[in-house]
C-alpha cells in the first residue's frame, strides 16, 4: 500500500472537513456578527450540504474521463478560492456563496480521494485505506473544529478560513509532488448509474448513510447552543467538548478500518449504529452534568465515525466494478442527509427547545439501524461474486 500518498489524501480530507464542520462551533458568533438568527445561520450547513452533494455526484460524473490527479488538484485550488471568499465575507450572502464554492470543490475532492486510496491499496487493505482518508476527515473534528472555535474566541472568526487556505495550499503542493497519476474512465451514462439503484441491498445501504448522518447532523449543527443550554458551557468549554468529540471520532474512524478488515462491515455497522443511537438518547438526560456529557461525547464520536469506513466498504463491496459511482451516490446522499438534519434541527429550535435534539437524533439513528438490518438481510438472499476480492471479504464476514 502506498501509505504516504494515502496519508496526503487524508490531509486533504482534513482541510475539507475543517471547513465543513467549523461553522457548528462558531454559529452564534457568525449570527451575531452578520446580524442573522441562529436558525438562519444554521442554513450555512444546509446549503453547504446541498452543494457538497452536487459536487460529489454531478461534478464527479462530469470529470470522470479526465485524469484523476488533475481533477483532484483542480478541486483543491477551487477550495482555496472558497476559503479566501469566506475570509473577505462582510455580509451573510457572500459567506453563503463561499460555502457553496467550498462544498462543491470539497465534495469532488473527497470522492476522488477515497477512490484513489482504494485503488492505491492492496485488495485486502482497502478497508484500512478508506479508513485513513476518513480519519483525516475526522481529525478535522479533533484539531480543526475545536482549534477554529478557540481562535474565534480571541480573534475575528474569518481568520479561520485564511488559516485553512494556507494549509490547503501546502497540501496542494505535496499532492502535486507525490501522488501518482490515475487514469480517468468514460463517464457512466445516467441510465446505467440509475440501474445500479435497482439493487435492494444497495438502495438500503445508501439509506443507512442518509439516516445516520441526518441524526448526527440534527444535533451537531447546533452543538454550540445545545451544550450551552445543556450544561452551561462557555465558548472555551464548547471548544474543549468539540476536541473530546473529535479525538474519539478519530479513534472511531481508525478503529472502523481495523474492524472491517478483521470482522467485516456488517458487524461493524450494526454495533456502531446501536452505540450511536444510545449515546444520543443518553445525552438528553445529562442536563447540568459536565462529566457525564463528556463521557457521552466520547461514545458518540467513536461510534458515529466507526460507521463511516465500514459503510463505504460495504457499499463498494456491493458494486466493486462501479466503486466511484457508488461513492458518489453515497457522498451526495450523505450531504442530503446533512441538509435535512440541519433543517430539522432548526425547526426543533424554532418550535420547541434545543434540548430535544438529543433524543430526536437518537430515534433517527435507530431508523438507520433498522435500514441496515434490512440491507444485510436482502444481501444474504443474493449470490456472492467470489471473482471479486472486495465482495468475497464482505460476503465471508
Amino acid at each position: 500500500m502506498n501509505r504516504f500518498a494515502i496519508f496526503l489524501l487524508a490531509l486533504g480530507a482534513f482541510v475539507t472537513g475543517t471547513a465543513e464542520f467549523v461553522v457548528s462551533g462558531i454559529l452564534e458568533l457568525i449570527a451575531e456578527d452578520l446580524d442573522v438568527s441562529i436558525a438562519a445561520a444554521g442554513q450555512l450547513v444546509t446549503f453547504f450540504s446541498l452543494s457538497y452533494a452536487f459536487g460529489a455526484l454531478f461534478l464527479v460524473m462530469l470529470t470522470s474521463k479526465f485524469e484523476r490527479k488533475r481533477v483532484l488538484l483542480f478541486a483543491m485550488l477551487t477550495f482555496i478560492a472558497g476559503n479566501l471568499i469566506a475570509f473577505f465575507s462582510s455580509y451573510f450572502g457572500l459567506l453563503m456563496f463561499s460555502r457553496i464554492v467550498l462544498a462543491m470543490s470539497g465534495g469532488l475532492y473527497i470522492v476522488i480521494a477515497t477512490h484513489y486510496a482504494a485503488r492505491l491499496a492492496q485488495p485486502d487493505k482497502r478497508g484500512n485505506a478508506i479508513a485513513i482518508v476518513m480519519t483525516g476527515f475526522s481529525v478535522s473534528l479533533v484539531l480543526g473544529v475545536p482549534f477554529g472555535t478557540l481562535m474565534a474566541a480571541y480573534m475575528d472568526w474569518r481568520y479561520i478560513y485564511l488559516t485553512i487556505a494556507v494549509i490547503t495550499l501546502v497540501t496542494f503542493l505535496l499532492l502535486y509532488r507525490f501522488i501518482p497519476k490515475l487514469d480517468g474512465t468514460e463517464p457512466t451514462p445516467w441510465r446505467q448509474q440509475l440501474h445500479l439503484l435497482r439493487s435492494k441491498p444497495l438502495i438500503t445501504g445508501l439509506l443507512i448513510t442518509v439516516f445516520w448522518i441526518l441524526g448526527y447532523t440534527m444535533i451537531f449543527a447546533y452543538i454550540g447552543p445545545f451544550l450551552a443550554r445543556l450544561a452551561g458551557f462557555s465558548i472555551e468549554g464548547i471548544s474543549t467538548a468539540l476536541f473530546v468529540l473529535g479525538v474519539f471520532a478519530f479513534i472511531g474512524a481508525r478503529f472502523g478500518g481495523y474492524a472491517v478488515d478483521k470482522w467485516g462491515p456488517v458487524r461493524t455497522i450494526f454495533i456502531s449504529l446501536l452505540l450511536h443511537a444510545a449515546a444520543l438518547i443518553a445525552l438528553s438526560v445529562m442536563q447540568g452534568t459536565s462529566l457525564g456529557v463528556f463521557v457521552i461525547l466520547m461514545i458518540w464520536g467513536a461510534a458515529a465515525w466507526t460507521t463511516t469506513p465500514a459503510s463505504q466498504f460495504y457499499l463498494i463491496s456491493l458494486r466493486p466494478q462501479a466503486s466511484e459511482t457508488v461513492l458518489s451516490f453515497n457522498t451526495a446522499l450523505m450531504n442530503i442527509g446533512m441538509t435535512a438534519g440541519a433543517a430539522l434541527g432548526g425547526v426543533v429550535i424554532d418550535n420547541v427547545s434545543v434540548l430535544h435534539l438529543g433524543w430526536l437524533s437518537g430515534m433517527v439513528v435507530l431508523i438507520a439501524l433498522a435500514t441496515a438490518i434490512y440491507s444485510f438481510t436482502s444481501r444474504e438472499k443474493q449470490p456472492c461474486n467470489y471473482d471479486d476480492t472486495l465482495t468475497q471479504i464482505a460476503c465471508d464476514k
